[in-house]
C-alpha cells in the first residue's frame, strides 16, 4: 500500500515528468526504463545519468510508477493517471452507459429517500440524501470531463492534415456523436423518453418534501441544511447537464454535417461518372 503523503510529494517534485508520461500513456500501454529516463532527461537536462535514475527510483518508490509483473517495464498508477488527466483536461471520453447507470442510481436513491420518509426514519433520510449528493457530484464531474474530451476530439479533427481524406479525418467525430452524444441527448430529452431531467425532478421533489418533514419533526438544523444543499445540487446539475449537452451537440454537429455533405457530393460525382461511362458505351 502506497503512502499518500509520499505520492503527493513526489507528484509535486516531479510533476513535469509525470505530465508527459500521462500525455503519452494514450500511445503506450507501458514504458521501458529507457523511455522514462529520456523523459526525465528532457525535463531535467542538468541532471547526470545517476541523478536521472534516482528520479526514476523516486517515482517507483512513491508508487507513481508500477513495475509490471514478468517484466521490467513500468505503468502509471491508475489513480495518478485519472487525477492528472482530470487536471490537465486529458481525460478519456467515458461511456454513455456509465452516465446512464449513474442517472439510474438517482432514481434508486430517490426511492430509498421516499421509503425513509414514509417511516419517518431520519437516519435513512440523511443516508439517502448523501447518496444523491455523491451521484450528483460524480455526474457533474463526468459531464465536465466528457465535454473537454469532445472538444479535444473536434479540435483534432479540424486541425488534422487536410491531405487526409475527410471521411478518415472525421471518422472519430462520427463515432463519438453516434456512441455518446446521441445517447446523451436521448437521456436528457425533456419528453417522456428522457430520464435525466425526470429523475432529477423527482429527486428535487422528494428532497423538498423531506426538508419539510424534518422541519415539522423539529430535526437538527444541520440535518435540514444538508437536504437543502443537496436539493440545490440537483437544480444546478439539471442546468449544467443542459449546457453540456448543447455544447457537445453544437461542437460536433457542424463536423458531422460537413462529412454528410461531402459524402453526398462524392456519391453524386460517382453516379455522374458512371452515367457518362454508360453513355459513352452506348454511343
Amino acid at each position: 500500500m502506497f503512502n499518500p503523503r509520499s505520492l503527493v510529494y513526489a507528484l509535486y517534485t516531479h510533476w513535469d515528468t509525470v505530465e508527459i508520461l500521462v500525455r503519452i500513456s494514450r500511445e503506450y500501454a507501458a514504458f521501458t526504463s529507457d523511455q522514462v529516463l529520456k523523459i526525465i532527461a528532457k525535463v531535467n537536462p542538468q541532471l547526470n545519468y545517476e541523478e536521472q535514475t534516482n528520479v526514476l527510483r523516486s517515482l517507483v518508490n512513491a508508487d507513481i510508477l508500477h513495475t509490471l509483473s514478468r517484466s521490467n517495464d513500468f505503468q502509471l498508477n491508475v489513480y495518478v493517471l485519472e487525477f492528472a488527466r482530470s487536471l490537465t483536461r486529458e481525460h478519456e471520453l467515458s461511456l454513455a452507459a456509465v452516465l446512464q447507470a449513474r442517472v439510474t442510481g438517482i432514481r434508486e436513491a430517490t426511492q430509498m429517500l421516499n421509503a425513509a420518509m414514509a417511516h419517518s426514519d431520519i437516519d435513512r433520510m440523511r443516508e439517502s440524501s448523501n447518496k444523491l449528493a455523491e451521484l450528483f457530484r460524480q455526474i457533474s464531474l463526468q459531464l465536465n470531463q466528457d465535454k473537454h474530451a469532445i472538444l479535444e476530439v473536434a479540435e483534432k479533427a479540424k486541425s488534422s492534415d487536410s491531405n487526409i481524406p475527410i471521411a478518415q479525418r472525421y471518422q472519430h467525430v462520427l463515432e463519438v456523436y453516434e456512441q455518446y452524444v446521441e445517447p446523451m441527448n436521448q437521456m436528457m430529452d425533456t419528453g417522456p423518453q428522457g430520464t435525466f431531467y425526470h429523475y432529477l425532478e423527482d429527486a428535487e421533489r422528494s428532497l423538498d418534501l423531506a426538508l419539510e418533514q424534518l422541519s415539522v419533526q423539529g430535526a437538527l438544523y444541520s440535518h435540514r441544511l444538508q437536504l437543502r444543499q443537496v436539493s440545490h445540487q440537483s437544480k444546478e446539475l439539471r442546468r449544467f447537464g443542459r449546457i453540456v449537452a448543447l455544447q457537445c451537440a453544437d461542437t460536433l454537429l457542424p463536423l458531422r454535417e460537413e462529412l454528410r455533405q461531402h459524402n453526398t457530393l462524392t456519391n453524386s460525382i460517382s453516379l455522374l461518372s458512371i452515367c457518362k461511362i454508360n453513355a459513352s458505351d452506348t454511343i
